[in-house]
């Protein structure tokens, strides 16, 4: 007697749901895994040995600019707007560092630099077509020295463009969801302007997460303009702005995070924009623009600079001695 079969579509119905059950079993595994994780520290380890520690940013409301009355405000800062972050993140508790950069990109600071000056696309550069290399008045034919301060694996990662970052962004994504590490909905990325803003004030109002920005407070958390000088040993990057240090040595603010006022400049992910007003949940900065935004400021720059609501803007491909950034693991649609 024949023994009695499942219709073909039959079959490919049970294969169907069997796919579905582990499909279901792998999200439950990844978002057990990320919801874990939640509020808490995240290290992420890189090829070589090497780590990148990041500090979960919880969900939350804060006032993004600055008000009229504080000293050094820009005009840019305001009118100053209410965010809804409907989302925690994590955020680089240091810059990206020159060890870790290598770690994943397999070039170090210098190889930046020569690649920089050996470009010869021509971008949009303050209102004409030009190389990098003319922009920055470098010369091809000059020791490559001659631009680089030190170059540790400790210090922040310099002569890295937005585009250079959103790089390094995409390729630890690709790591880190290879080894099976990074739940699905999750990547790398470059804070936006309002998360970076969030972070660093970690729910103060004043200048600075250490309430104002002057020198008593700035020498505590900061290398800037005021104290670049001070201890610093190497090779100087220009005569009086010297050069960035090793990551952490200054006071963090109470979500973990060093370095976010001096130090160096760093990418954000918007283009550069006015604030809107009122109240906006999730802002990511205008859908077009000519520059991207940085923050933070840097060793070459002064007080003004050293404050939670202070920003830059700069062209997309830039790369220069005064720039690098912190990266964010963020949930993404």
């Amino acid at each position: 007697m024949d023994t009695p079969r499942l219709p073909v579509f039959a079959v490919g119905a049970l294969v169907f749901v069997f796919l579905l059950a582990v499909a279901r079993v792998s999200a439950d595994a990844e978002t057990k895994e990320i919801t874990s994780a939640v509020g808490k520290s995240w290290s992420v380890p890189l090829p070589g040995n090497a780590t990148l520690d990041l500090a979960w940013i919880p969900a939350g409301t804060f006032l993004m600019g600055s008000p009229a009355a504080e000293a050094g405000r820009a005009a840019d800062e305001g009118p100053q707007t209410q965010v809804t972050l409907t989302r925690g993140f994590w955020l680089g508790k240091t810059h990206v560092t020159i060890g870790q950069w290598k770690s994943v990109m397999g070039v170090g600071v210098r190889a930046q630099l020569v690649k920089a000056i050996n470009d010869e696309t021509l971008y949009d550069l303050a209102g004409r077509k030009q190389t990098m290399r003319e922009f920055m008045k470098w010369s091809r034919d000059a020791d490559p020295a001659a631009y680089l301060g030190n170059e540790d694996d400790d210090l922040p990662v310099y002569f890295v463009s937005w585009n250079d970052a959103m790089e390094f962004s995409r390729r630890l994504t690709e790591l880190e969801r290879a080894a099976g590490r990074l739940p699905k909905g999750y990547a790398y990325t470059l804070p936006t302007e309002a998360q970076w803003e969030y972070a660093c004030r970690a729910g103060t109002t004043g200048a600075t997460y250490a309430g104002s920005n002057d020198a008593a407070a700035l020498d505590k958390i900061a290398w800037y303009a005021g104290n670049s000088a001070t201890g610093y040993a190497g090779r100087p990057i220009s005569p009086t702005h010297f050069g960035p240090r090793a990551v952490g040595q200054k006071a963090p603010n109470a979500w973990g995070l060093c370095d976010m006022y001096g130090e160096i400049w760093q990418w954000c992910r918007d283009w550069y924009g006015p604030y809107p007003g009122g109240s906006v949940t999730d802002p990511a900065g205008p859908p077009v623009g000519t520059g991207r935004v940085n923050r933070g400021g840097s060793f070459g720059s002064g007080a003004n600079n050293e404050r939670s609501a202070g920003r830059a803007v700069n062209p997309q491909p830039e790369a220069s001695a005064y720039r690098g950034f912190r990266v964010a693991l963020c949930a993404v649609d």
